[in-house]
């Protein structure tokens, strides 16, 4: 990860035109007492990529059965033990990478520039909600304050995180409208992003609020939907979809194909995934699902693992340069459907349901949905759309995304089959306090029970 933040900071340098840009890099890059807002931006930007792309993506993955644990410490997360000491480097990632380069960002250079505001405070709600749709309560209005000396941020309410989520991005929404003569410095190509275009930022950020919109389905059904449907009225399909980039060179690469390369065998692609989309003729599975070493395509069951025949993860998620999805137009349209069926508008919700898997195809493969997979699968009606059908089709279009995970929590679709090997033989429904947390900050709220649902997940 050093690597990558190595590589992307430098090409900001080389490739950086403003005279702005110039006389902000003059500041010190190696000091991080006056690190430039291009630096602190670009670091914020690619430990997002981490944070999104990496540990917690790959275990949701498994404990949804999109991918199987198959070996070492995959093949005991596949088995649902999960403990303390397991996920330290997830939660450090989170509020040691993007939280601290974020709330840095906003500290130094918030004043006099509006732009580089918005796209830190778009930065830290993503990763705010990383960590408290798997921890629950956690760190939010001390947190990122460690160069203040502050080591031990008390613990918000899961409620308060969101309410601040959805503030954090009402912010940045307003400081990204701010005119371009409102700014200091003008962010470029140190935002490897969407490069310096504020409204492929504020587009993102609608369809983050009406992300966390539609996740208090189960606290507040109708308002949920409502909000939700109220964000989305802001989201274009003519804006690019928000995605972790990566590049085909050594140290750039996706954090799924790096993982694969290291640790091969380690997960392989979960049966239950790849017979759904064999039993839908999906036009998707190859880009999904790389071919076994009978040629064809498998996946494993949560119960079997040492098997290294099966297939892994495709191309679409794991080549070198493959880019992980972060907030989409695809996701946006499948909120949109859920949130018109939740208000009993299933006319609306059918047409916003067969877009979504549409725009879905288009993402993944670069090609138009095939005619036969349109009119088997998203060709849905105000007599046939149906929560299952939405959320299974989610399932798909954001594989190596924690969100099909927190849907399965939220509505419980798809219909998994927990491991029947497992101690409980239940789907673990969040991850323990870190250790650290527990030993070092008094102020940590302290849940070691796996199966405690998070406020959201009623």
């Amino acid at each position: 990860m050093k690597k990558i933040i190595l590589s992307v900071l430098v090409l900001s340098l080389v490739t950086s035109s403003c005279q702005n840009k110039f006389d902000e890099y003059a500041v010190n890059p190696n000091s991080p007492e006056t690190a430039s807002a291009a630096l602190l931006l670009s670091a914020t930007e690619v430990s997002t990529f981490a944070t999104f792309g990496g540990e917690q993506s790959r275990i949701a993955s498994v404990l949804v059965q999109q991918t199987a644990g198959n070996q070492f410490q995959y093949q005991t997360y596949g088995q649902y033990i999960i403990t303390e000491a397991d996920i330290v480097n997830q939660w450090s990632a989170i509020y040691n990478g993007p939280i601290v380069s974020g709330r840095t960002l906003l500290d130094r250079y918030g004043e006099g520039n509006p732009y580089y505001s918005g796209m830190a405070q778009v930065l830290m709600a993503l990763n705010f909600g990383l960590a408290t749709d798997f921890w629950g309560d956690v760190p939010f209005t001390e947190a990122g304050q460690a160069l203040s000396g502050n080591f031990q941020p008390k613990y918000d309410s899961q409620e308060t995180v969101i309410q601040g989520i959805q503030s954090l991005l009402d912010q940045a929404i307003a400081n990204l409208s701010q005119p371009q003569t409102a700014n200091t410095f003008l962010p470029g190509e140190d935002d490897i992003i969407f490069k310096g275009n504020t409204a492929a930022w504020i587009n993102a950020a609608w369809i983050i609020k009406a992300r966390y919109a539609n996740r208090l389905s189960q606290i507040d059904p109708a308002g949920s939907a409502t909000q939700a449907l109220a964000d989305l009225s802001h989201v274009s399909a003519d804006q690019p979809d928000m995605n972790a980039v990566f590049y085909d060179y050594a140290g750039n690469f996706n954090q799924w194909y790096e993982f694969l390369a290291v640790r091969a065998n380690y997960i392989k692609m979960g049966q239950y995934f790849v017979n759904y989309l064999q039993s839908t003729s999906d036009p998707r599975l190859p880009y999904l699902v790389a071919k076994d070493e009978a040629g064809g395509y498998s996946g494993l069951p949560p119960e079997e693992s040492d098997n290294s025949a099966a297939s892994d993860p495709g191309p679409a998620v794991a080549s070198a340069d493959s880019p992980t999805p972060i907030a989409t137009y695809a996701e946006a349209k499948f909120i949109e459907a859920e949130a018109q069926l939740r208000l009993g508008k299933a006319d609306a919700a059918a047409t916003a349901y067969n877009e979504a898997v549409s725009a879905s195809v288009q993402r993944i493969t670069g090609s138009a949905i095939p005619a036969a997979f349109q009119q088997s699968t998203a060709s849905a009606t105000a007599a046939t759309v149906s929560l299952e059908q939405i959320i299974n089709q989610k399932y798909v279009a954001l594989f190596s995304s924690p969100e099909p995970y927190n849907d399965w929590r939220r509505t419980g679709f798809p219909r998994l089959q927990a491991n029947q090997q497992s101690q409980r033989k239940a789907i673990p429904l969040r991850f323990p306090t870190s250790q650290n947390e527990r030993n070092y900050n008094r102020n940590a709220t302290v849940v070691s029970d796996i199966y405690q649902p998070v406020w959201w997940d009623k």
